[in-house]
């Protein structure tokens, strides 16, 4: 967690922001570690949750912690690229977009060290999502948004 943190610290370096981590009462501490940055930086914040589960309600939950104009969301356990966030901040707003999606599929993206069997199942979990309603987007299962 903290490389993340300090990634941000450095991505980020020119432009205001705020990390909100949604902890859902993991035991691995991080929580703890969160909030030890945050005594430091009021820029990082973290909101465990007892009793609830699941990486679509905690983006919720964290997007509604906050009173900021532009939103990106990520799993941290993920594999998520952090250094694409001032291009996207960058397009949405030059852009005037309602919505920039950061896939493994663009140009530009890649699925890392997955194994093959991940890689088969990231594109089979596409596939499907797509075959239930049209849509451009091509990595509906793991998208960041601003």
């Amino acid at each position: 967690m903290r490389p993340l943190i300090e990634s941000l610290f450095h991505t980020l370096a020119s432009i205001e922001w705020e990390a909100i981590f949604v902890d859902d009462d993991s035991l691995d501490g991080t929580a703890a570690l969160i909030r030890e940055v945050g005594r430091l930086n009021r820029r990082v914040r973290v909101i465990q949750r007892i009793g609830r589960h699941g990486l679509a309600s905690a983006c919720i939950e964290g997007m509604l912690a906050t009173p900021a104009r532009y939103l990106g969301a990520m799993d941290t356990g993920s594999k998520h690229d952090e250094s694409i966030l001032p291009i996207m901040l960058d397009r949405i707003t030059a852009e005037k977009l309602d919505l920039v999606i950061g896939s493994r599929n663009a140009e530009g993206g890649s699925m890392g060290d997955f194994t093959r069997g991940r890689v088969a199942l990231s594109r089979l979990g596409s596939r499907l999502s797509r075959g239930s309603r049209p849509s451009v987007i091509r990595d509906p299962l793991k998208s960041w948004w601003i």
